[in-house]
């Protein structure tokens, strides 16, 4: 029993185009359902970069500070001998961005071996549609918000300069 057709057009229609076709299936009885994969699908991939982004800077955040608080007394040492402000931002930005690049680079590589180890032959056609821009964000846009992230809030001084820290 057929249960419908599939009609595929070599544009997207129009709302008039639409609102004709499900008139003309309203007289026979029929409904007429459209699809617009690519906005749900664009939608989700921005949200889930995004999300991906905030939480792996997070994760950086947490572990820039351990770094930080391990190396404390390198920074009094730092600061004690004449460090800037300026010395220990980017000390911080440095470490914060190569570590966020770092993770971009593995954090890539390892979806794109999953992708490839869970795909058919006949599956791997889909792979050629590269979503350059969303790899862009990633790879730049995360290492660079991380290390503009590490200059802005390192610059502070160590605490105390006199008193080493007790354990």
């Amino acid at each position: 029993m057929r249960a419908g057709w599939l009609i595929e057009a070599p544009r997207p229609l129009t709302g008039d185009q639409l609102t004709a076709a499900r008139k003309l299936a309203a007289d026979a009885g029929l409904t007429v359902e459209d699809r617009d994969e690519s906005d749900g699908l664009l939608t989700l991939r921005t949200t889930a970069t995004a999300a991906g982004a905030v939480l792996a800077l997070a994760i950086l955040a947490m572990a820039v500070g351990l770094i930080r608080a391990e190396t404390a007394g390198d920074l009094r040492t730092l600061t004690a001998i004449g460090a800037t402000a300026r010395i220990r931002r980017t000390l911080t930005s440095a470490t914060a961005g190569g570590l966020a690049l770092l993770g971009a680079i593995l954090g890539i590589a390892a979806a794109y071996t999953v992708i490839l180890a869970g795909s058919s032959r006949q599956q791997l056609h889909e792979l050629a549609r590269v979503p350059a821009a969303e790899l862009l964000v990633i790879a730049g846009g995360v290492p660079l918000i991380a290390a503009v992230l590490g200059w802005l809030l390192a610059g502070r001084e160590p605490r105390s300069l006199t008193r080493a820290r007790l354990e």
